[in-house]
């Protein structure tokens, strides 16, 4: 399997450098001037910062809280926010989607 490589700078990827390395794998992939075998190294690893994405993205979905209002003294009121859809969950994609 791929791993993640952090850039030069950092010593953990973060979100932005791993959809950097998303998008220029993309763009290698669709110029189609790699061999299969290149081809396939280049999507195992595009996988790879897929699924970091969508961890990172959860993570931060659980942090996020809904202002509900604000109290007589100015105070917030939150609760948390709860998406209904779980992106993290890649079986929920439909091949539909790609279709059209």
């Amino acid at each position: 399997m791929a791993r993640i490589k952090p850039d030069s700078t950092d010593e953990k990827p973060t979100f932005e450098s791993s959809m950097l390395q998303l998008d220029q794998i993309v763009r290698k992939l669709e110029s189609n001037s790699l061999g299969l075998d290149s081809a396939l190294a280049e999507y195992a690893n595009a996988v790879e910062h897929v699924r970091f994405c969508q961890q990172q993205l959860a993570t931060a979905r659980r942090k996020i809280e809904k202002l509900r209002g604000i109290t007589s003294q100015g105070k917030a009121v939150t609760e948390t926010w709860e998406d209904d859809t779980d992106q993290s969950d890649p079986s929920q994609f439909d091949a539909e989607d790609d279709e059209e």
